[in-house]
């Protein structure tokens, strides 16, 4: 293939027709399967539910993450539709700011290059098909970093208003879902890396003024986190207490007692009245998540396994339907054989897209090195921080912490590779032609991938 007729290929495919085709392709795998739940939709559903009924459950989660699934059974009804339809929006949403964001690094072409990378990544387009908390959380934190990169020249109390709005989006991502604090950790290194202060005076305002978003942020929080508390009465546990009274009954007549004892049973809940006792809450309930028997444990349940350069765990099955299909062999009207094979025409698994997370090892490096020999961009600081914020905490929880950590949680760390790996074939091959042989070549691995794991197997049904 010709670098023209390479370029040519590249050219006609802009942000809007990836994001249409994966919205198309969102929209025929949420239907399936149409009447059961996968994963922890079966807890995220029922939990909606309850928000809809002003009940309060599952209070180890931020309530935002569960009202958007509220609002898709609200809008579209209690059915596969309603559950899922809220997220594959945020999914193309977060799809489009991600490529505003990669475009400000990279310019538009290699910019829709890792839009793609990200939209057909299997961890990424599984959890943007189904009632699940990630990609909502992800949208809003995608909103926040383009917000700050964008700053702007118009200031409130001094401080850029797109530092303002970035902080309430950082603010609705945590609210969605906890495990944003690793993105708002990242922005705050990013910040502090790319801080250059000519005078030592001008760091007291400075910090001040971080002093001020970090109020916002935790306003986001905790005021929406209170009236929901107040309102839905969620509690952090129960107790149960049983009494045992004994009863004496006298029979005069027969100069008899009769002795019997009667059992009352009481539950006391321990409500959560505001956004600090729920916060707290949500830290203890992720603590106590710890590995007790490590011989009973999944490999894939320690953060280092999901980036060595080797399957080493198998795909975790969301949801799998099993088709038990009988092959007759005759020889006229005689039978010689009959075999079974198992089809799996629906099967949601969750698995990554390996050489986009294998990428890690060499972006990591990458960025490191231009960052120490002081040729380092913004760009590098900002994927080496990303990477670092999103990714080391899942090595610390694992390793001193003994938490339990699941696969899908490296889907915070894949936007940042999905940036890093055009950048990196465009910094080191500096011939045209090879490097968008590289480029298609390493795409159309990722589209294989994709299309083994999409959940729809329509060849068997």
């Amino acid at each position: 293939m010709s670098q023209n007729a390479l370029s040519r290929l590249i050219s006609v495919i802009d942000a809007k027709v990836v994001i249409l085709a994966l919205f198309a392709l969102h929209l025929l795998a949420i239907a399936f399967p149409s009447k059961s739940l996968v994963f922890d939709e079966a807890f995220y559903v029922p939990a909606a539910r309850d928000f809809l009924s002003g009940v309060g459950s599952n209070p180890e989660h931020p309530f935002l993450g569960k009202a958007w699934v509220a609002l898709g059974i609200f809008l579209f009804g209690d059915n596969w539709f309603g559950w899922r339809i809220i997220t594959v929006i945020f999914s193309m949403l977060s799809l489009l700011v991600f490529y505003f964001i990669a475009k400000r690094f990279l310019g538009e072409r290699l910019a829709v290059y890792s839009t793609a990378l990200l939209g057909f990544e299997v961890i990424f387009f599984v959890h943007g098909s189904l009632a699940l908390l990630e990609v909502p959380s992800i949208f809003f934190a995608f909103l926040g970093f383009w917000l700050y990169l964008k700053r702007g020249a118009r200031k409130f109390l001094k401080i850029p208003v797109f530092y303002w709005l970035a902080t309430i989006s950082f603010g609705l991502s945590y609210l969605s879902k906890e495990t944003a604090a690793f993105f708002i950790i990242s922005l705050v290194f990013f910040y502090i890396a790319m801080a250059k202060y000519a005078r030592y005076r001008d760091l007291v305002p400075k910090i001040w003024k971080g002093l001020l978003l970090v109020l916002v942020l935790a306003t986001v929080y905790l005021v929406p986190v209170t009236i929901y508390d107040q309102r839905y009465h969620p509690s952090s546990s129960s107790e149960v207490s049983v009494t045992v009274t004994v009863v004496q009954t006298e029979d005069p007549q027969l100069n008899t007692t009769y002795t019997s004892t009667v059992t009352s049973t009481t539950t006391k809940k321990n409500l959560i009245d505001n956004g600090i006792q729920h916060l707290l809450f949500t830290v203890s309930y992720a603590s106590g998540l710890k590995i007790t028997n490590k011989s009973t444990v999944d490999t894939g349940n320690y953060a280092w396994n999901w980036i060595l350069p080797r399957p080493g765990y198998p795909a975790a099955p969301y949801y799998v339907e099993n088709t038990e299909v009988s092959h007759t062999t005759k020889a006229g009207d005689q039978i010689i054989n009959v075999t079974t094979e198992t089809k799996h025409p629906i099967a949601w698994y969750g698995v990554g897209t390996l050489p986009i997370w294998w990428s890690i090892w060499v972006i990591v490096p990458f960025t490191a090195y231009n960052i120490a020999r002081r040729r380092g961009k913004a760009i590098d600081y900002f994927l080496l921080i990303w990477i670092a914020g999103t990714f080391l905490p899942m090595i610390y929880i694992s390793a001193v912490a003994e938490r339990i950590v699941y696969p899908f949680y490296f889907i915070q760390t894949v936007p940042a590779l999905a940036i890093g790996i055009p950048y990196l074939l465009n910094s080191l091959l500096k011939d045209k032609i090879i490097r968008n042989i590289a480029l298609v070549a390493f795409i159309l691995v990722v589209l294989a991938i994709f299309l083994i794991y999409f959940p729809v197997r329509v060849t068997q049904f």
